[in-house]
């Protein structure tokens, strides 16, 4: 106790003020007031900076703020508003925003001014400074410097004009004054000079003399605890508020323990706690223009330091009138309530609106009326933040159990490999996004999102990142990130912020933001809130997943063109396309399927953007050629069609008794113009007749379309393995009879009758009614159309000049005759050989159909045989030249077509050993390009970038030329001898191809076909059960692969 039977604790509401003023107070409990107050503040800090640093250091800070409702962090943030406006209130006024002090304002006292003149100034001054900065009228730095200096130069100058001294103006309350200066100034006295070690002094000189009430600190522990609790509260929402206003990711848990030691090394100064604002935060922003900049944190705590060392704040403070100092706080106030309390319409639903207006006003109450009748010593333990933030706990949980009534599934994420868009590809694109799988992933989220499972959300996408970045190289990491929101009914204002955090985390790893949202609200709400800016957006899944894989075909094309640098390796690129367009005009299968062969059965209709076709009683067969339609199913839904793809065969099936049930399909659109093959029901009915062999085949095609005609299906996988191809052990060398043949070509070898049916109804198709030459544009857009719709990304352009320089119009009249075509067919796909072979190869066709004469020679038997005559069978696609000698499709094999296949063979052994020349002067021409780069100069140090890229350029032209300097190379693979060999890697691209290392890397991810995790072995060979990581490279046999497979 104290003196008037007072107690003295310095927790209790009387006992906050100046020592000076509290006249009850005995002269020994006077002493230890202020000394005992100063310890309680220095131990509350402490308590506060070990929650602060327990938090990040236990990384809960995230699970914290993520659990924490939008609707309650901003309504938190307008109760800081409010206080801060009160603030400004007492400052301008000397008066509490308080129900029982309120009434002061209107008291007239002869010693002061009127208190509502300063309160009126600073309203002025502090909204007119937040809506120049809010509306953008003028930079932040320019405005805070002149709404500073400008207000306070021109109040002097009216002071000095009326000849007002200083003290008249501290006696009426102009300007912030002390009780007493300790000197001989009594009342409403100036602050005086401090010197920065007496408040240490005060402290650590009454913890030594004695002069600190320690009984009374247990009685505050509820303090500090209370304390600890809500600056914590408060450090996490400013945390949140700040990253919102930077748009920036922050680290939280790091924030927190950075603010942990800096409230630490504060307490022992008998300081406050330490932690980030938002407004200043903002502040800085806006004048230094970057978030990443230090600059404003060194230079404030420069200014702070100075003045804190000086002593001179005291001064500072008596030449700033109130009403400059409450405009400040004014201006630091009304941005939190009209951000919150007016512009949050716009960012949250109704009912997440209402609870910020019922936390402002609830806490508005409480503080204003219902706080000061409460007993005195439960005050500080039921703050108006304390009570609002956990009734809007409270109200946002009843939000969430009405809004999530069902339970929802955990967010998961898929790989491109089990997830596919509907649209039918080629099998070249199926097996290429086969291999791109790894470059996109769909992470599907339904029901209602709320902040619990935002921040779930946000957590397993940074996890997949991490895990990402920690096992696979750069080139093979996620570049396409789909968001699949399709069966989401809404989103949580707090779980939308999450959002904008996934769209930062995703634009700093460089990868492409897909969202796939149904739902017109959340649609709106995010394109509102610019959630789609740099980002792509689909109405469906569907549609989302059939983007990333064109992006991803386009970037797979881009890349593949980069390899052709080489004009020898250029048109072999170029005449495999023209290979797969006739490859499947003679051999159909069940993913290839040749238009050519159907136009006999078929008619070609023209449609518009816009125009319909079908309907419910329709029964014809569409194959959509060129363009884009989208179908309409009985349900309400509908999907797109893609070139290549059949539409409508829902209904033939069932006419046909293939699948039971009514179609499903009502109609088509088309969304661009387009053109269309349509087969009748009675011409598919006739074709099985006629030709039972393409009806079965096309039959099969629908059956496996309808299935593949399903988002979100599982993708046929790719396994690399390189043994299927190449063996490093074993050097591929042509022998026997396949080198002989390449020494002569005065034998002629023909096509087979049945190719030469096959490729005259081809032609047939194409030559105009009643004529019998096709003009060569006609025929290159048949070309380049066929070859679209197997997946060729060449343009119409592209293929008029690869047809022109074939030489396949042979007199140059501008049209194709029939022989013509043969002729360039035949030159396409075969080789002469020499006639001096012919004898053996019977021989060798004779003794192989002898080993088993009852048996037919098909693919087995006759890959062994062409490999027993020596040809290389890893660079040889034996598929593609069974398919195309065994054109009738018996199965088996006969001398003529075995002799066509041998033309073949040789054409592609030719055209491999140009391939191996190739890929050797890539090797070569890269060893050159390190070789110059590292050569000394004699002006070393004036050595340029661009001289560098000139050396690179000059590499690339020489490899056009196909030259190789033979003495530079020997000389680069002696002083490079770890690159010696046969196998390209990222840094070989990039030196003679002059690209960057990503582009290098993953041109080589999409070539070779080893996996990158191999098993480690001890020194006997054996496994030791842990894998190791490799570098990627090509070999010979992946780089003919890659000239095949992606052409």
């Amino acid at each position: 106790g104290g003196g008037g039977g007072v107690s003295a604790n310095p927790c209790d509401l009387f006992h906050r003020h100046l020592a000076g003023e509290e006249d009850y107070l005995d002269e020994e409990f006077l002493s230890m007031v202020v000394p005992t107050t100063l310890v309680v503040m220095m131990i509350g800090n402490l308590v506060t900076a070990l929650v602060f640093y327990g938090l990040g250091k236990a990384k809960n800070t995230a699970s914290v703020i993520g659990c924490i409702p939008a609707s309650v962090v901003a309504g938190f943030l307008t109760c800081i508003g409010y206080k801060v406006i009160k603030l400004a209130v007492l400052i301008t006024t000397g008066y509490s925003f308080k129900q029982k002090y309120i009434k002061n304002l209107g008291i007239d006292e002869w010693h002061r001014n009127d208190p509502w003149l300063p309160l009126f100034l600073a309203l002025i001054y502090g909204l007119a400074l937040y809506a120049f900065k809010h509306l953008h009228i003028v930079s932040t730095d320019k405005l805070i410097l002149t709404f500073i200096f400008l207000p306070l130069v021109l109040f002097f100058i009216v002071i000095a004009a009326s000849g007002v001294s200083m003290d008249y103006l501290r006696e009426t309350d102009w300007f912030l004054t002390q009780a007493r200066d300790g000197n001989s100034c009594t009342e409403n006295c100036a602050y005086t000079f401090v010197n920065f070690w007496q408040t240490l002094q005060v402290v650590y000189g009454g913890i030594f003399s004695n002069r600190v009430a320690w009984g009374a600190v247990p009685r505050c522990i509820p303090i500090f605890i209370m304390g600890s609790v809500m600056t914590s509260l408060d450090n996490m929402l400013k945390l949140t508020s700040s990253e919102k206003a930077l748009g920036m990711d922050l680290n939280y848990n790091h924030e927190m323990k950075l603010g942990g030691k800096a409230t630490f090394f504060s307490s022992f100064l008998a300081g406050s706690p330490a932690y980030g604002q938002t407004k200043f935060n903002v502040i800085n922003l806006s004048i230094t223009g970057t978030s990443e900049s230090s600059l404003p944190t060194l230079l404030l705590g420069g200014i702070c330091l100075l003045v804190f060392l000086s002593g001179a704040a005291g001064n500072i403070i008596n030449i700033m009138p109130r009403f400059l100092l409450g405009g400040l706080c004014v201006f630091a106030g009304v941005g939190f309530l009209y951000e919150n309390l007016w512009e949050g319409r716009k960012k949250m639903g109704r009912v997440s609106f209402a609870i910020v207006w019922i936390i402002f006003l609830v806490n508005f109450i409480w503080e204003f009326f219902v706080l000061q009748n409460l007993p005195k010593e439960i005050q500080p333990m039921v703050p108006g933040l304390l009570v609002v933030f956990v009734l809007g706990v409270v109200l946002s949980t009843f939000e969430f159990m009405f809004a999530f009534m069902h339970k929802a599934k955990d967010p998961s994420i898929r790989g491109g490999d089990v997830c596919c868009s509907s649209a039918v590809r080629s099998e070249k694109h199926d097996n290429q996004l086969a291999v791109m799988a790894g470059w996109f992933h769909v992470f599907k989220v339904d029901s209602f999102v709320f902040f619990g499972t935002a921040n779930t959300l946000y957590q397993q996408l940074k996890a997949h990142i991490t895990e990402e970045k920690e096992s696979k190289p750069k080139a093979e990491r996620t570049k396409y990130l789909i968001f699949d929101l399709t069966e989401v009914t809404g989103i949580d204002s707090s779980a939308r912020d999450v959002f904008y955090k996934v769209h930062r985390l995703l634009k700093s790893e460089g990868i492409n933001l897909v969202w796939a949202i149904t739902n017109p609200k959340v649609d709106k709400s995010f394109d509102e809130q610019g959630l789609y800016i740099g980002a792509s957006q689909f109405d469906s899944i569907d549609l989302a997943l059939r983007h990333v894989e064109d992006e991803l075909l386009q970037k797979a094309h881009h890349l593949s063109e980069k390899w052709l640098v080489n004009e020898t390796v250029r048109k072999i690129f170029q005449r495999q396309v023209l290979v797969n367009v006739f490859n499947i005009s003679v051999r159909a299968e069940e993913k290839n399927f040749s238009s050519s062969r159907l136009r006999p059965w078929s008619e070609i209709i023209t449609l518009s953007s816009g125009e319909e076709v079908g309907s419910e009683d329709d029964d014809n067969l569409y194959l959509l050629y060129s363009g884009e339609v989208q179908v309409h199913e009985r349900d309400g839904s509908h999907f797109d069609c893609f070139t290549g793809s059949f539409f409508n065969l829902d209904h033939v099936l069932v006419s046909i008794g293939a699948v039971t049930g009514l179609p499903s399909s009502i109609g088509v659109v088309a969304t661009k113009d387009s053109t269309i093959l349509a087969v009748s029901r009675k011409n598919f009915l006739l074709m099985q007749k006629q030709d039972s062999a393409l009806a079965q085949k096309l039959l099969l095609t629908l059956l496996a379309q309808k299935e593949a005609n399903r988002p979100g299906r599982t993708r046929t996988q790719v396994h690399r393995d390189s043994s299927e191809i190449s063996d490093e052990d074993e050097d591929v060398v042509i022998h026997g009879v396949a080198k002989r043949l390449l020494k002569g070509n005065d034998y002629k070898i023909s096509l087979t009758d049945a190719q030469i049916e096959r490729f005259s109804e081809v032609f047939d198709l194409i030559v105009e009614p009643g004529e019998t030459e096709i003009p060569m544009d006609l025929f290159s857009s048949f070309v380049s159309m066929e070859a679209r719709l197997m997946g060729s990304a060449l343009s119409h352009e592209e293929f008029m000049k690869v047809i022109d320089e074939s030489g396949i119009d042979e007199d140059g009249d501008g049209s194709l005759t029939k022989d013509e075509f043969l002729t360039f067919l035949r030159g396409l796909f075969l080789e002469n050989i020499p006639s001096r072979e012919i004898e053996s190869l019977r021989q060798a066709y004779d003794e192989a159909v002898a080993l088993d004469p009852e048996a037919p020679m098909d693919v087995a038997r006759v890959a062994a045989l062409f490999k027993d005559l020596g040809f290389d069978m890893q660079s040889s696609n034996l598929g593609d030249v069974i398919g195309v000698i065994d054109a009738d499709g018996d199965g088996d094999v006969d001398y003529d077509e075995f002799m066509t296949g041998i033309g073949m063979m040789k054409k592609l052994t030719l055209l491999s050993k140009q391939l191996d020349t190739a890929f050797s002067n890539y090797k070569n021409q890269s060893l050159i390009a390190k070789q110059r780069l590292r050569r000394p100069t004699l002006q070393r140090g004036s050595q340029t970038a661009s001289c560098r890229r000139g050396l690179l350029s000059s590499g690339i032209n020489a490899i056009s030329k196909m030259s190789t300097r033979n003495i530079i190379v020997a000389q680069s693979q002696e002083e490079d001898s770890d690159k010696e060999g046969v196998e390209l890697d990222a840094s070989d691209l990039m030196a003679f191809l002059n690209v960057e290392r990503d582009l290098a890397e993953e041109m080589v991810f999409l070539a070779d076909q080893d996996d990158v995790e191999v098993e480690k072995k001890d020194s006997d060979g054996d496994s030791t059960g842990e894998s190791v990581t490799k570098n990627r490279s090509i070999d010979r046999a992946e780089f003919q692969q890659l000239i095949r497979k992606w052409s």
